[in-house]
C-alpha cells in the first residue's frame, strides 16, 4: 500500500487491530477492486499488528446471484440483516463485513428499505459483539446516512478507500454455512493467468485494460450520436414513402420536359438510398443528377454533391468525398466561422451544406474545421425558435460534447455536460415516438466520467440510464444494449469481473443480426461488435486466451458488417482498430506478428490525419507504437527504439488533460521498453 490510498487503508486497519468490542466503522470504497483489497489487507496485516485469530464474517449478496437484477429486500434480509443481527453464538465476536461495494443504481432503494430496518433494530447490537464495517461506494453514504440516522452517529470511523498501486483483486474466500458466511484463506491477488501463455501476455493484460480505459466507449461505439445531427435528415427519409417510380429517370427525354420535378423526385430517391444505407447506387444516381443538372441549377448541385459526399464518405473515400463537399461550400458562398450572412442559396440549401461539410471534415479528423462549420450553420440558421429548441439543439449539445473530448478537452465538456440534463425536455422524432433524452444524456455524461477517471460515477450513470431509459424509440433500438454493455466494461474496469459476466451474458444469434432492419441499420451490429470485444477483454483478464481470441474474431466481423451500412466512419475504424490491437497482444512472437503490429502502426498513424487533432485516435496511436516497439525489442530489431521514440512523441500532448488513462499512458510510453 502506498500514498493517500494506503494510509486511510492502513489507519482503518490500525483502528480494528486495537478494538477488542463493538465499533462501527465506514468504508466509502471507489470499487469493488478496492473493497477487496481492503478485506485481503485485513486478512493479511491484522496478525502482524498483534490481533491473531481475527475472525471475519463478509455480508456480500451479490455473488451467488446468477442474474443482474435489482436486490430484493428479502435477498438482503436473508444474507445481510438477519446474519448481522443475529449471529451464531460462536460468530458473535467476529468482525462483520456488510459489504455493499457492488451496489447499482438499481439497487439504491433495497439498500435504503436495509439501513432503515438496520436503524429500527440498533440496539440489538452492542458490547458483546465485535466490530462492523461497512464498505459501500461513496453514493450509497447519504442514503446510509438519511435512512438510519442513529447508526450513522455511532459510527468510530470513516475512511475512503482507494485502489491499492497493485490493484489488488484480493478478498476473503467465503465458505456457505447456512445463511451466513465465515471467512477462511486469502482469495491471494489479480487472477493468474496460466503459465502457458505466450511470453508478455500477463503485462499486456494490463495494457489491454488500459487502452480501453484510455478510449471511451463512445468514442469506439458511439459515433451515431456524433454524427445525428448531421445526417439527421437522411435517417428522416426513412420514413418517407417516394411517391414516383423509381425507375422513371431513365426514361430519356424527360429531362427536357420537366427538370425541377424530376430532379427534386432523384434527390429524393437519393436521400431513401442513403437512408437503407445503398450508398453506391446513391452515388450512381446522384452523378447521373450532376450529369444533367444546368450550370444555373446552383441550389440542385449544391445539395447533390452534398449527398453524393455523404455517399462517397460512407464508403471510406473520404478525400474524394472532401472535394465533393468544398465543390458545394463554394456554390453556397458560406465561408465557415463567417457568420450568418447567407445569400448565394436558401437557408435549408445552406444548412445542408454544411452539415454534410461536417461530416466529411470528423471523417477525415479535421475536427477544429467540423466545429466552425457547426458554428456558422448555428449563426445563420432560419427556423421556429420551438422546433430548433426542442429537436435539433438536443442534437447539436450530444455531438459537441463527444466531440469535445475527442480533441482532449475534457474540462470544457464536463463544465457543459450537466446542461444535458437540465435541458430536460423529451424531443419528438420524425415518426412523433419520444426519446429518451434523460437516459441519453446519462450515457454520454457517463462516458466523461469513465474518461475522467471516476469509474464509481460511471456505473452509476449508466445504472441510472438502464433504469430509466425505458421509452427507447426505434431509432435508437442498440442503444439500451450498447448501455448495458458500456456497464460491463466499466465494470471490468473496476474490478467487478463478476458482475460484467452477468451483464454479458446473455448469447446472441449473428442470424438475427443480419435482419435488422431498424432505422439507423447498423446499430444492431455496432451493439454486438461492443459486446463481442467487451467479452474478450472480460476472458483476457480471466487467463481464458482462446476464448478471448474467439470474441475479438467475432469482433471483427460484426464491425465490418457495421462497415457496411455505417455513416460515422471514425469511430467505426478506431473500434476495429483497438479489436486489432487486443487480438495481436494474444499472438506469440514472430514474423508474422512483427508484420502486423507494423500494419496497425500504419493504420493507426492514418487514422490520426493530417492534422493530429484527434485525441482518441492519438490514444491508439500510441498503443500501436508501443505494441510495435516490443515487437521489435523481442526480434532483435534495429528500428526498435524509433518505434518507441515515435510512441512517447505521440503520447507527449496527452498530458495533464483531465483523462487519467492519458496521463499513465504518457508515462507508459516514456518508459524504456
Amino acid at each position: 500500500m502506498t500514498g493517500a490510498a494506503g494510509g486511510e487503508r492502513s489507519r482503518l486497519v490500525r483502528a480494528l487491530a486495537l478494538s477488542r468490542r463493538f465499533h462501527l466503522y465506514l468504508a466509502r470504497c471507489a470499487s469493488p477492486r478496492a473493497a477487496d483489497g481492503l478485506v485481503a489487507a485485513l486478512s493479511d496485516e491484522l496478525p502482524r499488528l498483534g490481533r491473531t485469530g481475527a475472525r471475519f464474517v463478509r455480508l456480500e449478496p451479490y455473488s451467488a446471484r446468477t442474474e443482474d437484477t435489482p436486490l430484493t429486500d428479502g435477498e438482503l434480509a436473508d444474507r445481510v440483516l438477519v446474519p448481522l443481527l443475529d449471529p451464531p453464538e460462536e460468530l458473535r465476536g467476529a468482525i462483520h463485513l456488510v459489504d455493499a461495494s457492488r451496489a447499482t443504481y438499481a439497487d439504491t432503494e433495497a439498500w435504503a428499505r436495509f439501513f432503515s430496518l438496520w436503524n429500527e433494530k440498533r440496539n440489538v447490537l452492542g458490547p458483546s459483539r465485535g466490530e462492523v464495517v461497512v464498505m459501500l461506494p461513496a453514493a450509497l453514504a447519504p442514503v446510509f446516512a438519511a435512512a438510519a440516522p442513529d447508526v450513522w452517529s455511532i459510527r468510530s470511523g470513516e475512511y475512503v478507500i482507494e485502489e491499492g498501486a497493485s490493484a489488488t483483486r484480493g478478498g476473503l474466500e467465503a465458505h456457505a454455512q447456512g445463511s451466513i458466511s465465515f471467512v477462511g484463506v486469502a482469495r491471494g491477488t489479480s487472477p493468474s493467468l496460466p503459465a502457458t501463455v505466450p511470453g508478455g501476455v500477463r503485462g499486456r493484460v494490463d495494457d489491454a485494460l488500459l487502452l480501453l480505459r484510455a478510449a471511451s466507449p463512445l468514442s469506439l461505439f458511439g459515433g451515431d450520436i456524433v454524427v445525428r445531427p448531421w445526417i439527421d435528415d437522411i435517417l428522416a427519409a426513412r420514413w418517407a414513402a417516394d411517391p414516383m417510380n423509381s425507375d422513371a429517370s431513365q426514361q430519356p427525354g424527360l429531362w427536357g420536359a420537366a427538370p425541377s420535378a424530376l430532379a427534386q423526385r432523384d434527390l429524393r430517391r437519393a436521400d431513401e438510398l442513403l437512408a437503407v444505407r445503398s450508398f453506391d447506387d446513391a452515388e450512381e444516381l446522384l452523378a447521373h443528377l450532376l450529369e444533367r443538372a444546368a450550370d444555373d441549377q446552383t441550389e440542385l448541385t449544391a445539395v447533390a454533391l452534398s449527398e453524393l459526399a455523404v455517399a462517397v464518405a460512407a464508403q471510406d473515400r473520404a478525400d474524394a468525398a472532401a472535394v465533393h463537399a468544398s465543390r458545394a461550400l463554394s456554390l453556397a458562398g458560406v465561408v465557415p466561422g463567417g457568420g450568418g450572412a447567407w445569400a448565394a442559396v436558401s437557408p435549408y440549401v445552406t444548412a445542408w451544406v454544411l452539415r454534410a461539410n461536417a461530416l466529411v471534415r470528423w471523417c477525415l479528423g479535421h475536427l477544429e474545421v467540423a466545429e466552425q462549420l457547426d458554428r456558422t450553420l448555428a449563426a445563420g440558421i432560419e427556423a421556429p425558435a420551438e422546433a430548433v429548441g426542442q429537436y435539433y439543439r438536443p442534437l447539436v449539445a450530444r455531438s459537441r460534447l463527444l466531440r469535445l473530448a475527442e480533441r482532449g478537452q475534457i474540462a470544457a465538456a464536463r463544465e457543459q455536460v450537466r446542461a444535458l440534463l437540465d435541458s430536460g425536455q423529451r424531443t419528438g422524432s420524425p415518426g412523433n415516438e419520444p426519446v429518451a433524452e434523460e437516459a441519453i444524456a446519462r450515457i454520454i455524461i457517463a462516458d466523461l466520467d469513465f474518461l475522467s477517471g471516476d469509474l464509481d460515477a460511471s456505473a452509476r450513470e449508466l445504472d441510472r440510464a438502464r433504469v430509466e431509459g425505458t421509452a427507447w424509440p426505434e431509432e435508437h433500438a442498440s442503444l439500451p444494449r450498447r448501455c448495458e454493455v458500456a456497464t460491463a466494461l466499466v465494470e471490468i474496469a473496476r474490478g467487478n469481473e463478476e458482475r460484467a459476466t452477468k451483464l454479458l451474458g446473455r448469447p446472441r444469434d449473428p442470424q438475427v443480426l443480419s435482419r435488422w432492419r431498424e432505422p439507423e441499420p447498423e446499430g444492431g451490429f455496432r451493439a454486438e461488435a461492443f459486446h463481442a470485444m467487451t467479452s474478450g477483454l472480460l476472458a483476457m483478464v480471466t487467463g481464458d486466451l482462446a476464448r478471448a481470441s474467439v470474441w475479438f474474431e467475432s469482433a471483427r466481423g460484426f464491425i465490418d458488417a457495421w462497415g457496411r451500412l455505417g455513416l460515422d466512419r471514425r469511430s467505426r475504424l478506431r473500434a476495429r482498430l483497438v479489436v486489432e490491437l487486443l487480438r495481436t497482444a494474444l499472438w506469440p512472437d514472430g514474423d508474422q506478428t512483427e508484420a502486423a503490429a507494423r500494419d496497425l502502426a500504419g493504420q493507426a498513424e492514418a487514422l490520426l490525419g493530417d492534422t493530429a487533432e484527434d485525441h482518441v485516435s492519438r490514444v491508439l496511436a500510441v498503443a500501436a507504437h508501443r505494441e510495435l516497439a516490443r515487437r521489435l525489442a523481442s526480434a532483435g530489431a534495429g528500428d526498435a527504439r524509433s518505434a518507441a521514440q515515435r510512441a512517447a512523441a505521440l503520447a507527449q500532448p496527452l498530458g495533464g488533460l483531465g483523462a487519467p488513462a492519458w496521463d499513465e499512458l504518457l508515462c507508459a510510453a516514456a518508459r524504456p521498453s
